[in-house]
């Protein structure tokens, strides 16, 4: 079973000591009907008021104990599952940043959120306590059985009937519940991923006075949401109902009038208190079977709540992948060969057979049109999604065959999407290396031209930017991402569309601070739709119907 992956030594180890505490329990709960029945029998008849105090005393003990070692169980159990839990949820969270791109290709970022957050207190406390107690009822019923059987063996066998009268029913609406359960999740999920999308686009909500849209777009999912809330609801009612109001009720009637009447006519040696014994008994009895068939349905709901992360839990990510941990240094540099891909659940090819030869130690450019798969070449080489070996190799190796955590500690990508982390500027350059010098913060500044935006912010690199670098423009974000990639120092930079976003002149100044990087040895593969950004470099690939072909610069359109 999946769900198997939660459960460890020491949360097995809890379960046990919940069974421990739990038989326990219950085995105090099984005197209480005997001291009943010796008071009746015994007791009254004698006229022994001692004992009768005792017994009541003893009543009155057994229960004040229960409620005192239930109590401190309690206590150390839920901090426990706490601590679980948040390890579950850290766990969920690794296997999902491991992932590589093509699955948030596919996945929509704020489902992935809801389900990261889950840390499966519900399921583990469920396993330590609730199956748990599973386990002990089965074995205290069969105790109670049992004792039935020994006070009445027609009245014991009698309550064997409970189980076809309550399961039949209950098993066909736990099947119902976990349908609707799952259905809940999965829509618990999009109404997650609704409310992330009007935060994150509400400029654009605003702009289009989209906001009363929206709001009818949640309410119609919330009523979805609710109507199958009600449902479940529903059919938990109903599976109580049936069991503690209809088949508790007609058994006990049936057991205490079958009683009443062997003891009317003389059938058997059963007494009054005996009788009363067993209905106590009884009450037991159908409390133990109605927790077993419950836990049954609420497994059922379980399995279904943590479907998806149970799933999250047995991914399979980058850091599965068995590689060669070979060094890259780019001193040949970096060879495409007749590469052809497509992105996942799409048909037409985005390359098809491109050759490209990007040197170690030039400026090479690479310009097309919109969605010819200039940034996806980038992408390949950082191996963010997986492509057939003989296809990519840097310094005569196959790309398959170098560790992708140590090409990625290598080679440096800047996107044009830049995305910032809430904090200071300080605090995501040093992000980026936490050593950095000072010195060397303001060398990545000044070669990003952002010294003059620093200096006339009142708390300089102390700024706080904002969720996402809200308080910068897009120009501002550009720049500091370039240096970022500066601070980082790889010797291998990937730069996507970096400057769309500068003016003419703040760009032609980044352009001739990376001329001057290449001349100092660094590699530099440049994708931009502004000519005038690539008028140094040393070679120019065009991409066109997912081939690319070498430009000189001035066959290029200049202006564009």
């Amino acid at each position: 079973m999946v769900s198997n992956l939660i459960i460890d030594k020491e949360i097995k180890r809890r379960q046990r000591i919940s069974i421990f505490v739990s038989i326990i329990i219950q085995l105090l709960s099984l005197i209480s009907p005997f001291i009943m029945g010796k008071i009746v029998d015994d007791y009254l008849p004698e006229g022994n008021a001692g004992k009768i105090i005792g017994g009541i005393v003893l009543f009155v003990l057994i229960p004040m104990i229960s409620i005192s070692l239930q109590t401190l169980y309690n206590y150390y159990t839920i901090k426990f599952i706490r601590k679980k839990g948040h390890e579950v949820s850290l766990r969920v969270m690794e296997n999902l940043i491991y992932q590589d791109a093509s699955f948030y290709d596919r996945e929509n970022s704020l489902e992935i959120l809801s389900y990261a957050g889950g840390e499966a207190l519900d399921y583990i406390q469920f396993y330590i306590s609730d199956l748990g107690s599973y386990y002990v009822n089965f074995a205290i019923g069969i105790v109670i059985f049992f004792i039935l059987c020994r006070i009445n063996i027609f009245l014991g066998l009698l309550q064997l009937l409970y189980i076809p009268l309550a399961k039949l029913p209950v098993d066909k609406i736990s099947e119902e519940v976990s349908k609707e359960i799952g259905a809940v999740i999965t829509k618990n999920a999009q109404m997650s991923q609704i409310k992330g999308d009007i935060f994150q686009g509400i400029e654009t909500i605003k702009t289009y006075t989209l906001e009363d849209t929206k709001i009818k777009e949640v309410k119609a999912k919330n009523e979805e949401i609710n109507g199958i809330w009600g449902k479940v609801a529903a059919l938990d009612t109903l599976s109580s109902i049936w069991m503690n109001s209809f088949v508790n009720v007609l058994l006990l009637g049936v057991t205490f009038g079958v009683g009443a009447l062997f003891i009317l006519r003389g059938i058997g040696s059963l007494k009054i208190g005996q009788l009363i014994s067993t209905i106590t008994y009884c009450g037991l009895l159908y409390n133990c079977i109605s927790i077993i068939f419950s836990t049954d349905i609420t497994k059922a709901k379980k399995e279904s709540e943590y479907e998806k992360l149970f799933e999250y839990l047995t991914l399979k990510g980058e850091r599965e992948v068995v590689e060669d941990e070979k060094f890259v240094a780019l001193n040949k540099g970096i060879s495409l060969k007749n590469v052809s891909f497509t992105y996942e659940g799409k048909d037409d090819l985005v390359l098809k057979g491109l050759n490209m030869e990007i040197e170690a130690g030039k400026f090479v450019g690479i310009v097309g049109s919109s969605g010819g798969g200039k940034s996806t070449i980038l992408d390949l080489i950082l191996k963010l999604y997986p492509i057939a070996r003989n296809m990519i190799s840097i310094d005569d190796i196959d790309l398959k065959d170098i560790d992708r955590f140590s090409l990625r500690k290598h080679i440096s990508k800047v996107s044009q999407d830049v995305f910032l982390f809430p904090g200071t500027i300080e605090d995501n350059l040093r992000l980026i290396n936490p050593e950095v010098s000072e010195e060397d913060i303001n060398k990545a500044l000044s070669f990003a031209c952002l010294e003059e935006y620093i200096a006339a912010l009142p708390q300089g690199i102390k700024t706080d930017i904002g969720e996402a670098g809200k308080r910068m423009s897009g120009g501002e974000k550009q720049r500091l991402a370039i240096a970022q990639a500066i601070l980082r120092g790889s010797k291998v930079l990937l730069l996507d569309e970096i400057t769309s976003d500068l003016d003419v002149a703040t760009e032609q100044k980044i352009a001739s601070n990376f001329r001057r990087l290449v001349d100092q040895g660094y590699t530099i593969l440049a994708v931009s739709h502004r000519y005038q950004f690539l008028k140094d470099a040393d070679v120019i690939y065009q991409i066109k119907d997912g081939q690319a072909t070498i430009k000189q610069y001035n066959e290029l359109a200049i202006g564009n």
